[in-house]
C-alpha cells in the first residue's frame, strides 16, 4: 500500500479547496449584484426616456425632427437604451408608427450596431441581428439577411429567413421559397409564414413553386397559395392532389378549400373513394365547393365512401336497408 499523505499535504490541500469555493462564492455574489444594478439602471433609463420613444409613435410630421435631435443629444447608454427599446417596440406596431420608431433607431445609432453584429463570431448575436435587420429595413438590409439565410448556423438561416417576410422585393421571395427544401435545415411553418407576410408579392413565385422538384417547395406553396389566394394557382393545386408524396396532396388539398377549381373532382372523387386520412381531407375539399360541382361526387361518396369519409363530407349514416 502507498503511503497516507502528511498531515500538511491533506491541510494544504483543504485549504486550496476551501479558497477556491469563497473566490467562486465572491465571484457569484459580485455577478448577482452588478445583475441587479443594471436591471436598477435599466428600470430608470426605461421610466425616462420611454415615454420619448412613444411619442415619436404619435408625433406630428413638424414634430418629428426636433424629436429625433433631442435623441442623438443623448449619452450614449441612453441612445443605446432607446434603440433598443424602439427595436422591441417594432414587434407589435405596424404603418407610419413603425416608421417613425426606425428613425428614432436610426438616430440612436442602432443601425451600424446592428449592420457590425452580422459579422460577429456568436451566433445568437447573428440572429439576433438577423431579426432587428427585419425590423429596423435599413438600406441594404435584404442583402445582408440574404447573407445570413445562409449562415452556417440553422438558428441563425431561421430568424433570417423569418425576417425577409418584412420585404416584398422578388429576390426575398425567392430566398424564402428555396427555404421550403427538405434539406434546408428551416422548419416549414417559419418559411410559410414569411411568405404570408410577404403576401400577394409572392403570389406568382408561390405558384410556379407549385411545380417545384423538390416536394419541400411544393408541400410548403401548396400550403401557402390557398392563404394569400396565389393567382392562376387552382390547376396547378388540382395536378397535386395526386402528387407522390402524401403531404404535398394533404397540402394542396387544404388550399383547395380556398381556391377551388372543378377540374380537381374527379382526382378528389378517387382520393375520397380510396379512404383513409387522405379520403377524409379529400372529402373536406369537396364539400368546400360549389354544389353545382361537388354533388355527384358527393353522392357517390355517400353510397361507397367509408363511414369517416362521409362523416367528414358532413353526409349522414347509411341506414341499413
Amino acid at each position: 500500500m502507498s503511503p497516507l499523505p502528511a498531515p500538511a499535504v491533506l491541510q494544504a490541500v483543504l485549504l486550496a479547496t476551501s479558497a477556491v469555493v469563497v473566490l467562486m462564492l465572491i465571484a457569484l455574489i459580485a455577478q448577482r449584484t452588478l445583475r441587479r444594478r443594471h436591471d436598477r439602471r435599466d428600470v430608470r433609463l426605461d421610466a425616462r426616456l420611454r415615454p420619448l420613444v412613444l411619442e415619436a409613435t404619435i408625433a406630428e410630421d413638424d414634430e418629428i425632427d426636433a424629436l429625433l435631435d433631442r435623441v442623438r443629444a443623448l449619452s450614449a447608454p441612453e441612445r443605446a437604451h432607446v434603440g433598443r427599446s424602439a427595436s422591441l417596440m417594432l414587434r407589435d406596431v405596424t404603418g407610419e408608427a413603425a416608421d417613425r420608431l426606425r428613425a428614432v433607431a436610426d438616430a440612436s445609432g442602432l443601425v451600424p450596431r446592428v449592420i457590425a453584429a452580422v459579422a460577429d463570431r456568436d451566433p445568437v448575436r447573428r440572429a439576433d441581428a438577423a431579426e432587428a435587420l427585419g425590423l429596423l429595413a435599413p438600406a441594404g438590409a435584404l442583402e445582408l439577411l440574404q447573407a445570413l439565410a445562409d449562415d452556417r448556423s440553422p438558428e441563425v438561416r431561421t430568424v433570417a429567413v423569418r425576417a425577409l417576410g418584412a420585404f416584398d422585393d422578388p429576390a426575398a421571395v425567392d430566398r424564402v421559397i428555396a427555404a421550403l427544401a427538405l434539406d434546408s435545415g428551416i422548419p416549414i411553418s417559419v418559411a410559410a409564414s414569411a411568405l404570408v407576410q410577404q403576401g400577394a408579392a409572392a403570389g406568382e413565385r408561390v405558384r410556379d413553386a407549385l411545380d417545384h422538384p423538390d416536394a419541400g417547395v411544393r408541400r410548403g406553396a401548396a400550403r401557402v397559395a390557398g392563404l394569400i389566394q396565389a393567382p392562376g394557382a387552382g390547376a396547378p393545386l388540382a395536378r397535386l392532389i395526386d402528387d407522390e408524396h402524401e403531404a404535398v396532396g394533404a397540402a394542396a388539398m387544404r388550399s383547395l378549400e380556398r381556391l377551388p377549381v372543378r377540374e380537381a373532382v374527379p382526382s378528389l372523387l378517387a382520393t375520397a373513394l380510396a379512404g383513409g386520412s387522405a379520403g377524409e381531407a379529400a372529402a373536406r375539399t369537396l364539400a368546400a365547393m360549389p354544389a353545382a360541382w361537388s354533388a355527384d361526387a358527393l353522392a357517390a361518396i355517400g353510397a361507397k365512401g367509408e363511414p369517416g369519409v362521409r362523416r367528414a363530407a358532413g353526409l349522414p349514416r347509411r341506414t341499413a336497408a
